[in-house]
């Protein structure tokens, strides 16, 4: 037997570079959440990842580069938590709560790189696209289910495309708000489950969900949302 064929397995190319992509990634969010995103240094992610600044080009051109790679991160990461499609024709309300809570959940997981997109957004025009991007993913599912709802005869007169734009940037622009605790609330945190339930009793009002008040958690959805308090919140 020849040493070739004695020699143990390593890491395939493509792996190798996969896992250096991933530890650029990983350092950038380190990075990010610490300077910011305006300030964070191409050479500091770098060294946080251990690599060279020369790595780092290999795999992203610049960093709206690199902040379109986050996102898609952030993408991926809220679908993981969000319902598969069967579970909306089984239980709508259930369903359309528990996409509210994973996208609650991964948008505090993914703070520090949303609020660099609100703060760069309207002043560099690649984030900007970036931005733009992230958010017609968002507002076609919206404009998908008020479609849904219109065969059933509610949401009349309601524009799809409209109201997805206007439900896509409440959810988001909330979901900065509560999470920075920079305007509303800067002394107080709103609860995962008080949050959850605030944002989906909107939605479920503006798509005119049956049984609005007493969703379950979805059936085959992964993010686990509690039922409503009994009590009345001021």
């Amino acid at each position: 037997m020849s040493s070739a064929d004695t020699r143990r397995p390593t890491a395939s190319p493509g792996r190798k570079a996969e896992a250096t992509r991933q530890s650029l990634l990983d350092a950038a969010r380190v990075v990010i959440a610490r300077d910011g995103f305006m300030n964070a240094r191409i050479a500091d992610i770098a060294k946080q990842a251990g690599k060279s600044v020369g790595v780092f080009y290999t795999y992203f051109a610049d960093k709206p580069a690199l902040f379109a790679a986050l996102l898609e991160s952030f993408h991926q990461d809220m679908i993981r938590l969000t319902p598969p499609p069967p579970a909306y024709e089984e239980n709508t309300t259930a369903a359309v709560r528990a996409a509210l809570a994973g996208f609650w959940m991964t948008y505090r997981q993914y703070h520090p790189e949303m609020l660099g997109l609100l703060e760069t957004g309207l002043a560099d025009a690649a984030v900007l696209e970036v931005w733009r991007k992230m958010r017609a993913r968002g507002m076609r599912r919206f404009a998908f289910r008020i479609r849904k709802q219109q065969e059933k005869g509610k949401c009349r007169g309601l524009d799809p495309n409209l109201g997805a734009s206007a439900l896509h940037g409440m959810l988001e622009f909330t979901c900065f708000n509560w999470h920075s605790r920079k305007l509303d609330y800067p002394n107080g945190a709103v609860g995962d489950e008080q949050a959850v339930d605030t944002l989906y009793q909107i939605v479920a009002q503006v798509l005119e969900l049956e049984d609005a008040s007493d969703a379950a958690p979805a059936a085959g959805g992964t993010a686990k949302a509690e039922g409503r308090k009994a009590s009345a919140r001021a």
